[in-house]
């Protein structure tokens, strides 16, 4: 399933948003650090330019972007889709073709963010909302336990679901806390992992960080359950 159309009134428009220096954290798509991308408002036949740097994976052959279906379209090689985006001027998700989900987001002018991967806001990481901080690896993304076996994760807190991988998305539903849900994919961003996960007859997007009480971060689901 795609995200939402990037939604602009003309190709004009759309390009004058979208336009710019973006990045994903997710080591799936990165080569010698985070992949950033600049998405250029120059066209050559039916594409836009783009130029990369460290990007890897599906996104190693990247040479241009364009209007794919109202959504932001990432071009390989021959022309070929690989990633439909929606979202807004600050952060878009979507699938990638072939599977997976990629986030990206807007870098601001003169930015040094870090390639290494998101950074905790704090030293303590709280495991839900108890007084003990989480581990290392409580912050690792779910994995199956065995071949045969989906990865599962445990829901800490009472937590919303969102139909895309960003803040902003629609709210698809509220799981309740101590539930254990089945994990399909997983994706990163500067505010940490984001997990696609199914539950009861929905599959919606669950953050693995939150902010309690614009204060206190803490995880809000571990593998396992």
């Amino acid at each position: 399933m795609f995200g939402h159309p990037a939604a602009a009134q003309t190709e004009a428009d759309f390009v004058a948003a979208f336009a710019g220096d973006w990045q994903t954290l997710d080591p799936a798509y990165s080569d010698g650090g985070a992949c950033r991308i600049s998405l250029e408002p120059s066209k050559t036949a039916d594409r836009y330019a783009l130029t990369a740097d460290h990007c890897g994976g599906t996104f190693s052959t990247l040479q241009g972007w364009g209007i794919v279906d109202n959504q932001l379209g990432l071009i390989g090689a021959d022309n070929a889709i690989l990633a439909r985006l929606g979202g807004n001027q600050t952060r878009m998700s979507g699938d990638v073709t072939g599977g997976g989900n990629v986030v990206f987001e807007r870098l601001p002018a003169n930015a040094q963010t870090a390639a290494n991967g998101p950074a905790l806001a704090a030293d303590c990481l709280y495991y839900g909302y108890t007084a003990s901080c989480s581990l290392p690896a409580d912050r690792e993304r779910p994995t199956p336990a065995g071949a045969e076996q989906a990865a599962k994760a445990s829901v800490l807190v009472r937590l919303n679901a969102r139909s895309e991988a960003r803040p902003d998305a629609p709210i698809v539903a509220t799981i309740p806390a101590n539930t254990c849900v089945v994990i399909e994919e997983c994706t990163t961003a500067s505010d940490g992992n984001w997990c696609r996960a199914k539950v009861s007859t929905y599959t919606a997007w669950i953050r693995q960080q939150a902010v309690r009480s614009n204060r206190w971060p803490v995880l809000t689901y571990a593998p396992g359950c």
